[in-house]
């Protein structure tokens, strides 16, 4: 028989690697949906990524074409976030003793919501102060920024879920669903 801590252990691992997958794969997700968007707007399909990275060096967001330095860092900075906010995602909601019950669908409203809350933040008070051209660039695609932040959340949500979420067979064994 397993013992009690070693579960604990396993959960919060689960947890964990949920948070880090989900906030990878739907950091993708968005960074996919956004690029798209300014491509077919006419501000060049890697516009994202140079916004971010003037974060660094303000002159980057507006940047043509392919230029390495300000790709690699916005790249790797939208990344790291995505990773960091899935993370915390996952083991905050798991931290909550009654949220290791919720079912697949409660944690991937629950992703929405995160998704929409690091919306707001970051559009309203942290990119105003560390990124102003970020900022602004995001203003003329605003609804589609909400919607890929929607997008982010459902689908780190989905993948907590299924990392984390656990029932009981006929057997008595615990399985993911």
């Amino acid at each position: 028989m397993e013992r009690q801590t070693d579960m604990e252990s396993r959960a919060w691992g689960d947890l964990a690697k949920g948070g880090v997958i989900g906030g990878l794969v739907g950091g993708i997700v968005l960074a996919m949906l956004m690029m798209v968007v300014t491509a077919v707007m006419g501000m060049g399909l890697l516009r994202p990524l140079y916004l971010i990275a003037a974060t660094f060096h303000g002159p980057w967001a507006m940047e043509q074409g392919v230029v390495i330095v300000p790709l690699l860092i916005g790249l790797m900075v939208h990344m790291m976030n995505s990773i960091v906010f899935g993370l915390i995602f996952a083991l905050l909601l798991g931290s909550v003793t009654a949220v290791r019950r919720w079912g697949a669908a409660a944690w991937t409203g629950g992703g929405l919501v995160w998704g929409l809350i690091i919306f707001f933040i970051n559009q309203y008070a942290v990119l105003p102060a560390v990124d102003p051209a970020m900022a602004k660039g995001t203003e003329m695609v605003l609804i589609w920024w909400i919607i890929g932040h929607m997008m982010y959340g459902l689908i780190l949500g989905f993948i907590v879920a299924s990392l984390t979420v656990r029932t009981v067979t006929p057997t008595g064994v615990r399985q993911p669903v």
